[in-house]
């Protein structure tokens, strides 16, 4: 595919992590998983995680969506929205009628020991809706966005390093097993693919309208 061959750089990285990421939630239990990972903590990495996972929600997403829309192109701010949405509701559907009433850690691990795992103060855990993580989803249609729009080797790094730290923060703060992570980050790329096939295909690369942002504020410069 095309745009894997113009992303060596992303996929180089991506495609490790899900053999990794794959063969270990195939090959071992999510609560032995998860109990291993949970014992490695400090209070830095407890209020880095607590924060950076805000990035996977629906508001900080849709003022990037915006301001790429307003200021930087409105082909731009719509693939990002629209990864967004497409890939979110595809994870909802699998939330709500293929793995609905999938447990949390917080509530999985709940009637065996509350003082199993390591909690984070501040941090609300949810109990069910595990599979797939939502907010990995959502983490890697924004920043695998962001990475088709520059196009370069060094924004390809970054933005995979952004998504996969933040799905981490799921694990992490016990809001998700690995397995939910997982899925999450397939449906986030897989969802961002399809919309960006569809804004720049050559038919959509005709309206060069699009390429404009929605404020073109460097007319004034």
């Amino acid at each position: 595919m095309e745009i894997i061959k113009k992303h060596r750089a992303y996929f180089a990285l991506y495609f490790p992590f899900v053999i990794i990421v794959g063969y270990l939630v195939f090959a071992y239990s999510k609560s032995s998983i998860h109990l291993y990972f949970n014992q490695f903590h400090s209070p830095i990495f407890d209020q880095f995680f607590k924060y950076l996972t805000y990035l996977g929600d629906g508001w900080p997403i849709a003022i990037i969506a915006v301001f790429y829309l307003l200021f930087i192109g409105i082909r731009q701010g719509l693939l990002i929205g629209f990864a967004v949405l497409f890939s979110s509701a595809i994870t909802q559907l699998f939330k709500h009628f293929v793995f609905g009433g999938t447990l949390r850690p917080g509530t999985y691990f709940k009637d065996v020991d509350p003082q199993t795992l390591h909690l984070i103060e501040g941090v609300d855990l949810h109990s069910v809706y595990s599979l797939p993580s939502g907010h990995t989803t959502a983490a890697f249609a924004l920043t695998i966005s962001i990475a088709f729009i520059y196009n370069t080797r060094k924004m390809d790094t970054a933005m995979f390093i952004l998504g996969a730290l933040i799905g981490w923060s799921r694990v992490y703060l016990s809001q998700h097993f690995l397995e939910d992570v997982f899925m999450g980050s397939i449906i986030g790329i897989l969802g961002t693919i399809v919309i960006y096939s569809l804004l720049y295909s050559p038919k959509m690369l005709e309206k060069n309208r699009l390429d404009s942002p929605l404020i073109n504020w460097k007319k004034n410069e």
